[in-house]
């Protein structure tokens, strides 16, 4: 057996491929309504032979959300090369990957939706990593005066929302509203947007960061910290 075949190998692809086409069933049909038995059918195999790598379904859905966060978390940390604007970059790596995996797409939303998300293990530490760069591409732009207005987290979710749901309402969109949101056309249209409601969000912040030198504080130094 050449060294490209060895067990070890094929038992890592055989895995990803399993990772792959959970993601696409899950997309579909929720944690809920997804089934083993699905997945294995589309990989070809029989259902022991998904439990051989995954022992249940939470540990299958579970790998598949970190997956996905994984990737998402590679495209980003990946603009850290771009010469361009970063904030433009990362938009552009986040819009990429919801149009090219739509259905990675609806998994991360519904794990953000639900009342009772299913626990996912692995993710903190990408996470943390998405943040730290996401933060400094924002601070990178800040007025470097004043404070810094807004965070990687609440940046995040704020863009990261508007594209998931524009993708992930697809076919109720098209319905209601005869607007097929993965046209050619409607994706530039959204990457536009993108780019302007980042440049609306700093100018926002920027502006927040610090009092004008005529104003007066509302609020005493002590005030306490919104919850």
């Amino acid at each position: 057996m050449s060294p490209e075949l060895t067990p070890t190998r094929q038992g890592a692809e055989r895995r990803q491929e399993i990772l792959r086409v959970a993601i696409d069933v899950f997309g579909e049909a929720g944690y809920a309504g997804a089934r083993i038995d699905e997945v294995a059918r589309r990989v070809g195999i029989r259902r022991p032979s998904i439990l051989y790598y995954f022992p249940d379904k939470q540990s299958l859905y579970s790998a598949a959300v970190s997956a996905v966060v994984r990737d998402i978390v590679d495209r980003v940390v990946a603009t850290e090369n771009d010469p361009g604007e970063r904030l433009e970059a990362i938009g552009n790596a986040w819009i990429d990957f919801v149009i090219a995996r739509p259905n990675a797409a609806r998994v991360l939303l519904r794990q953000m939706i639900d009342a009772d998300p299913v626990p996912i293990r692995g993710t903190e530490a990408p996470v943390r990593a998405l943040l730290t760069s996401i933060q400094s591409a924002i601070d990178e732009r800040m007025n470097p005066d004043g404070q810094k207005g807004i965070a990687a987290s609440e940046f995040m979710l704020i863009l990261s929302s508007t594209s998931l749901v524009w993708v992930a309402s697809r076919s109720a969109i098209e319905g209601a509203l005869g607007l097929d949101t993965l046209s050619p056309q409607s994706i530039q249209r959204h990457r536009r947007t993108l780019h302007a409601l980042t440049r609306q969000l700093l100018a926002a912040a920027d502006e927040g960061a610090t009092p004008p030198p005529e104003a007066k504080p509302v609020f005493s130094p002590k005030r306490t910290r919104k919850r």
